[in-house]
């Protein structure tokens, strides 16, 4: 049975869901056809994908799916199994994973960027991108494409560090070890594109990015075409 504990949003929300015309690929899209979406609630449906209740953010002329949020201490348990980071958990309006296998039918349609969001305990908003983002599919393990980096932060993803590289790595959960650690990184960690283990890890209880005091982190993609 697919597990998607966030989809499950009962009837009193369902009038704050922006629900278009026809169902469209991605957050990017639906800006595209409406300059005047706002952020919040839509639903989607990428080629080859169910449909999907995700957040949208809006800004200027940048529509963005978000594919992950995490808070410090966070009620959502992020140690899961594989099956269960396939599919995705938690809540849509706050923390989740959007699942696995709904990542890579997004990001296979067109070329993506991502951005990833962090804040800080002084409210201050960091962040990287990457000017390309995509993963492939269950067979090669979800592994993590990236392009160049650029941000105001340290880039703990690409930066050529000796076993810490999370780029090009296989996902890892508890039940499945993917990494080049002597031991599984995710165990007691939550689901990552770990190495040996890496200076980055969002997928937790407490996210973690080396230099920063992370309270809440955004992972979020755009099409670029």
């Amino acid at each position: 049975m697919q597990r998607r504990t966030f989809f499950q949003i009962g009837f009193f929300l369902l009038a704050s869901i922006e629900i278009t015309s026809a169902v469209l690929h991605d957050c990017t899209e639906i800006l595209r056809n409406n300059r005047n979406a706002t952020s919040g609630l839509f639903i989607i449906q990428p080629v080859r994908s169910p449909p999907l209740v995700v957040n949208c953010v809006m800004r200027n002329d940048s529509g963005w799916t978000v594919i992950q949020s995490s808070t410090r201490r966070s009620k959502i348990t992020w140690t899961e199994s594989w099956t269960t980071y396939k599919y995705g958990f938690g809540d849509v309006l706050s923390d989740h994973w959007l699942g696995n296998e709904y990542i890579y039918l997004l990001t296979r349609q067109t070329h993506y960027k991502l951005r990833i969001e962090l804040i800080d305990f002084r409210n201050a908003i960091k962040y990287a991108e990457y000017s390309s983002f995509y993963i492939e599919p269950e067979s090669g393990k979800y592994t993590i494409r990236l392009g160049s980096f650029s941000g105001n932060v340290i880039d703990q993803m690409t930066r050529l560090t000796i076993n810490q590289m999370i780029v090009n790595q296989g996902f890892t959960t508890k039940d499945r070890d993917n990494d080049n650690y002597r031991r599984c990184c995710a165990s007691g960690r939550g689901g990552w594109w770990f190495d040996a283990c890496g200076y980055a890890q969002l997928n937790n209880k407490n996210p973690s990015w080396s230099g920063i005091s992370i309270k809440k982190v955004t992972m979020m993609v755009q099409a670029l075409c």
